[in-house]
């Protein structure tokens, strides 16, 4: 089988994309083709045994139109154009595009060239737009209608040959409010590789000060919405007890508003290390307690769920989670942690203070590392994308 998929970003990095790439192309007789944005040191055209990346300069103008896309459709011309010279270059069986701005020209050029199209969803766009500071501040509030990719969303997606989402609750909510059938989705969660995660080397060292403290760590994108805010208002409220510490790893165009936050408030207990790589992160992760998930409440957040959770869990840390929708229903079923109201500092304390005990925190530990090694992991989620190219092949869509 030969599967031509289109990814509206540089590759590599992309975790996600990267894992359904190599579990793919270690089936028997499948090759995949990526198309993807050139980035500097990148080749434009790279093989690596079954697998071809294609790699093509997106005009900086075009770029910036994206979120336009739907008023002035440069965009998607744009890729049509790339993805109709790949399909008439070399004959394809599947056409795969990730996340939802490429699936009406999915759905174009699934048709034209008459071979499934899935559609692979990392994420609910619509919803996660309306967090976006461009959408809300001037000129986009203007410019960008979130309604519109509502409806674009809710048009196009059914037109799939297949879906793929990133949970169960994604999936209910697609069944329900789009009227999609059950056996036309996959869930295909983001958990770790654990041969991957266990193999890297730790890098770098936590500082000595913190060492032996209860330290507990956020490691990823510092977005305000990810509820780093709350993280911030905890560590004011347990300012004078010093055996406890945050770390927050990671960066975003929100930067400099959480250290100039942090500085304002004179907060010792809170280290920023700005973007670190995955291997230094681990060595915080090692040193640390427990690991925090704060993401404030919304649709997206209720129906996703981050890689940062379960690397906590791989090294046998208990979490600490809002109470976002999927999030909240791993903890609740694997015991693995503490859920609290999601915005809520006050509450966030509370779950800190009482993670802090032996035999709470023993339970905990054990649970998570467990449940990752037996359940959570991307050898065994993965064999659902395997299926779903199998029965695709099977069926003949």
């Amino acid at each position: 089988m030969k599967i031509l998929m289109a990814l509206e970003k540089s590759f590599p990095p992309d975790e996600r994309v990267e894992n359904e790439i190599d579990i793919l192309a270690a089936e028997k007789d499948t090759r995949i083709t990526l198309l993807c944005y050139s980035s500097p040191g990148k080749q434009n055209l790279e093989n690596k045994g079954p697998q071809t990346i294609k790699r093509f300069p997106l005009p900086k103008l075009i770029y910036k139109l994206s979120a336009l896309a739907l008023r002035l459709p440069f965009y998607f011309s744009f890729w049509e154009k790339q993805i109709r010279k790949t399909l008439k270059e070399e004959k394809f069986d599947v056409l795969h595009v990730h996340d939802l701005p490429l699936l009406k020209v999915g759905v174009k050029l699934a048709r034209e060239f008459n071979i499934p199209l899935v559609s692979d969803l990392h994420e609910n766009r619509p919803e996660i737009m309306k967090m976006y500071k461009h959408v809300n501040s001037f000129p986009g509030k203007y410019l960008i209608s979130v309604k519109q990719w509502e409806n674009y969303q809710k048009e196009f997606t059914p037109k799939a040959d297949r879906i793929i989402l990133v949970t169960q609750e994604a999936k209910d909510y697609y069944v329900s409010n789009f009227k999609i059938p059950a056996e036309k989705i996959t869930v295909l969660p983001n958990y770790v590789v654990l041969n991957r995660i266990k193999n890297i080397s730790p890098k770098g060292e936590v500082p000595a000060e913190i060492k032996d403290k209860f330290t507990l760590v956020y490691f990823g994108d510092t977005g305000i919405r990810r509820g780093i805010f709350t993280i911030i208002e905890a560590a004011q409220k347990l300012r004078n007890q010093p055996e406890y510490h945050f770390l927050i790893l990671g960066d975003s165009k929100e930067q400099s508003i959480i250290e100039n936050k942090v500085k304002e408030e004179k907060l010792t207990n809170i280290t920023l290390t700005g973007w670190i790589s995955l291997a230094e992160a681990i060595t915080y992760i090692r040193n640390s307690r427990a690991g925090l998930c704060p993401f404030l409440r919304n649709l997206h957040h209720d129906t996703t769920y981050a890689n940062k959770m379960f690397q906590y869990m791989t090294f046998g840390k208990p979490v600490i989670v809002s109470d976002c929708t999927a999030q909240a229903n791993v903890v609740y079923a694997e015991d693995c942690g503490l859920v609290f109201e999601a915005g809520n500092s006050d509450a966030l304390v509370s779950s800190i203070l009482k993670i802090n005990n032996n035999d709470l925190y023993t339970r905990f530990q054990q649970n998570a590392e467990k449940c990752v090694l037996q359940k959570y992991n991307w050898e065994l989620s993965g064999k659902n994308l395997t299926e779903l190219y199998k029965n695709i092949e099977a069926s003949n869509i």
